[in-house]
C-alpha cells in the first residue's frame, strides 16, 4: 500500500470521527471568544487605574503572559479552523496538510503555550527582588522588567527549538499537524515534566514570599511612612498575584501531568480518540477566560474594600487623630 494511499485512508477516518469534529469545533469557538478577552485584559493591564498599582515591571511581564494567550489562540484559529474547512470540503485524499504548513502553525502554537508557562520563573525572580529591596524597588524604572521579558522570551525560544529539534520533514503531508509522535518519549515529555517541577517549585517559593511580605508589613511601625505606604502598596499587589499564582500552578501542572498520561497510552487507544484527547487537554482559551475574570473581579473587590474603607476614614470623628498623635508623642 503507498504511503498516500495510506493518508487517504487515516483522512477518512479522523475527518469523519465525531469526537474530533466536536473537538475542533468547541477549541476553535473557546479560541474565538478568549482572543478578543485577552486584548481587553491587555487594555486593562496598561490603561486602568487599578492596573496602574502594580508596578511596571509585573506589568511588562503579565504583557508577555498575555501575548502568549493571543499567539496560541491566532494560531490554533487558523489551525482548526482549516482542519475543519478541510473536512467539509475536499475528499480524503485531498484533506492531508502539508508538513511545512503544519510546522509553522504548530510552532507558534507551542510558542504560545510555552510563553504562557514561562511566566512563572520571572514572576518569581521578580517578586523576590520586590521583597528584598522594598524600600526602593516601587521608585524603579522599567529596566528589571524588560530584563525579565527577555528571559521569558528565551526559556520559550530555547524549549520551543528543543522540542521541534526532531521534527521531521521527510513526508510532504501530515495526516494532522501535530508536533510529537505518539507514544515516543522525547524532546516534548522532556519540557512537560520540567515544567511541571517547575511549576509546583514555583507556587511554593511565591508562599515563601507572600510570608516574607506579611512579617516586613508587621514590621511597617517601626519603618518611614515612604517605606510603609510602599509595603502596604506590594501587599495588595501580592495578593492580587497570588490568586495568579493559585490559578497557574494548578492549571499547568494537572494540564501537563494529564499530557504525559495521553503520551503514554498514546499506542493503546485509537487515532482520533488521542488527536481529541490532546486537543482538550490544552484548554488554554477556557483557562485564559476563566483566569482573566477571577482576576477582574478580585481587582473590583480589592477596589470596593479600598472605597469603603476611605469612606470610613472620612466619617469618623477626627479628635481620634488628634489622640492618636498625642498618644504617639508620649
Amino acid at each position: 500500500m503507498s504511503s498516500y494511499r495510506e493518508h487517504c485512508q487515516m483522512m477518512e477516518t479522523i475527518s469523519t470521527s465525531l469526537f474530533i469534529q466536536m473537538t475542533l469545533i468547541f477549541q476553535f469557538l473557546c479560541s474565538l471568544i478568549a482572543l478578543p478577552v485577552v486584548v481587553v485584559a491587555s487594555y486593562w493591564l496598561w490603561k486602568s487605574r487599578n492596573g496602574k498599582l502594580f508596578h511596571i515591571n509585573v506589568i511588562i511581564i503579565f504583557q508577555v503572559h498575555l501575548f502568549g494567550f493571543f499567539v496560541h489562540f491566532f494560531s490554533r484559529i487558523i489551525l482548526h479552523g482549516l482542519d475543519l474547512y478541510n473536512y467539509a470540503v475536499f475528499d480524503y485524499c485531498n484533506m492531508p496538510a502539508s508538513t511545512i504548513r503544519c510546522f509553522i502553525l504548530r510552532t507558534q502554537y507551542v510558542f504560545g503555550m510555552r510563553l504562557i508557562s514561562a511566566t512563572t520563573i520571572p514572576f518569581i525572580i521578580e517578586r523576590y527582588v520586590a521583597t528584598v529591596k522594598s524600600p526602593s524597588y516601587e521608585h524603579s524604572g522599567c529596566t528589571f522588567g524588560i530584563l525579565m521579558a527577555i528571559l521569558q522570551l528565551s526559556i520559550v525560544l530555547f524549549s520551543t527549538v528543543f522540542s521541534f529539534s526532531s521534527f521531521s520533514f521527510a513526508d510532504p503531508f501530515m495526516d494532522y499537524c501535530i508536533s510529537f509522535k505518539i507514544g515516543k518519549f522525547g524532546s516534548t515529555e522532556v519540557i512537560h515534566s520540567l515544567g511541571v517541577a517547575t511549576q509546583i517549585f514555583g507556587r511554593i517559593l511565591f508562599e515563601y514570599i507572600f510570608q516574607k511580605n506579611e512579617k516586613l508589613r508587621s514590621k511597617r511601625l517601626t519603618s518611614t511612612l515612604s517605606n510603609r505606604y510602599s509595603l502596604q502598596q506590594n501587599m495588595k499587589s501580592m495578593e492580587t498575584l497570588k490568586v495568579f499564582a493559585n490559578l497557574q500552578s494548578i492549571f499547568l501542572t494537572a494540564q501537563m501531568t494529564i499530557f504525559l498520561f495521553i503520551l503514554y497510552v498514546g499506542l493503546s487507544i485509537e487515532k482520533p480518540t488521542y488527536i481529541s484527547l490532546v486537543e482538550l487537554n490544552a484548554s488554554y482559551p477556557i483557562y485564559a477566560v476563566v483566569s482573566i475574570v477571577i482576576l477582574f473581579k478580585r481587582d473590583r473587590s480589592s477596589r470596593v474594600k479600598l472605597e469603603k474603607s476611605l469612606e470610613t476614614h472620612v466619617q469618623a470623628d477626627q479628635s481620634i487623630y488628634f489622640e492618636n498623635f498625642k498618644k504617639a508623642w508620649q
